[in-house]
C-alpha cells in the first residue's frame, strides 16, 4: 500500500468539502493533501497515525489535520470482518484560503488553531460536537458554510484541544517519507505478536540499521522500539479494559515474551501497574 498525494475534488459551488464514509472499516491509505482536514469517528476503533503520532482511537474520536500531514486511521480488516462490525465518519476538508485570504480579528482564534493543526489537533467528544457535524452534512450552501464556522469557533475556544505530536517540525513529511513510513507501518502490525527485528524493518525500507535510526528518530521523536512499545502498551490498555483475558494473555499477545518486562513498560507509560490500571478502569 503506497503512500498517496491525494487529490481533493470540490465542487465549483463549495468553498470546502463534506464527506460521509460508511464501510465495513476504514481502508484509506497513508496519504496526505494540501487542504485542513477535520475528521469525527461516529462508528469504529483502530489505531489512528497523524504526522509522527500514532494512538487509538474509537466511537467520537475528532482530530483535526493541517495541510500536507499524512494521515491514516488502521482498522483491523480481519476482525472487522469476523465481527460483523462496520466504521462510520464525517470529514470535513478545506483549503488555506478559506480562513487564510482575509486578516478579520474575529477569525484570529481559528487562524490560531489551524497553525496547531500542523502537528494534528484532538478534541473530547461532545454531544455538541457530534449533532453539529451531523447538521453539517445535511445543510448546503450558506448555512452550512455558516455551521461549519460555528464549529470551528468552539473547537478554537475548546481547553480540551490537545495536540497529537510535541514537535510541529517532525510533521513536515515529504511524499517520499510517507512511503517509507507506510512501509514501517505495515511491518510492526504484520509482525505485532512477533519479536520486531530492527535489523529487518531496515532492510524492508531500503536502509542501513544506522541511517533508519537516525531517520525514524527525526521524524518521531522516538526511537523504533520506544514507538513500538507505546502501540503494544496502547493495545494493552484497551485490551484490560474491554476483555476478560489475564494480564499474562495480555502480554503475549501484545507482542512481549516477558511478564516482567512487559509490567515494566506498562508502568514506564501509565505510571501505574497493568493490574491497578485495570481495577482503575473497572471501578470508573
Amino acid at each position: 500500500m503506497k503512500a498517496i498525494k491525494q487529490q481533493i475534488s470540490q465542487q465549483a459551488n463549495q468553498s470546502f468539502t463534506v464527506s460521509e464514509f460508511e464501510k465495513p472499516y476504514f481502508d484509506s491509505p497513508w496519504h496526505f493533501h494540501t487542504e485542513y482536514e477535520l475528521t469525527y469517528v461516529h462508528k469504529g476503533y483502530g489505531t489512528r497515525f497523524v504526522g509522527a503520532s500514532a494512538e487509538l482511537f474509537q466511537e467520537g474520536d475528532m482530530v483535526l489535520i493541517g495541510t500536507c500531514v499524512p494521515h491514516y486511521w488502521r482498522c483491523d480488516e480481519d476482525h472487522y470482518q469476523d465481527n460483523g462490525l462496520s466504521a462510520h465518519s464525517i470529514v470535513i476538508q478545506f483549503k488555506p484560503e478559506l480562513f487564510f485570504h482575509t486578516e478579520l480579528p474575529e477569525m484570529d482564534a481559528i487562524r490560531l488553531l489551524l497553525k496547531k493543526s500542523a502537528s494534528g489537533v484532538a478534541f473530547q467528544f461532545s454531544k455538541t460536537y457530534q449533532d453539529t457535524f451531523f447538521a453539517i452534512l445535511k445543510k448546503t450552501g450558506f448555512e452550512q458554510l455558516m455551521e461549519f464556522y460555528n464549529l470551528l469557533h468552539q473547537m478554537s475556544k475548546d481547553k480540551s484541544q490537545r495536540l497529537l505530536s510535541i514537535s510541529f517540525d517532525s510533521q513536515l513529511y515529504q511524499a517520499k517519507d510517507s512511503k517509507i513510513f507506510q512501509e514501517v507501518i505495515n511491518y510492526i502490525f504484520t509482525h505485532f505478536k512477533d519479536e520486531i527485528s530492527l535489523i529487518k524493518v531496515s532492510e524492508k525500507v531500503h536502509m542501513s540499521t544506522p541511517a533508519f535510526c537516525r531517520y525514524f528518530k527525526k521524524r518521531t521523536q522516538k526511537t523504533f522500539t520506544e514507538y513500538v512499545n507505546n502501540l503494544r502498551i496502547a493495545q494493552a490498555s484497551k485490551l484490560l479494559i474491554e476483555t476478560d483475558m489475564s494480564i499474562s494473555q495480555i502480554c503475549f499477545e501484545c507482542g512481549y515474551n516477558s511478564l516482567s518486562y512487559f509490567n515494566r513498560q506498562f508502568k514506564k507509560h501509565k505510571k501505574i501497574g497493568p493490574k491497578e490500571y485495570k481495577k482503575l478502569h473497572i471501578i470508573s
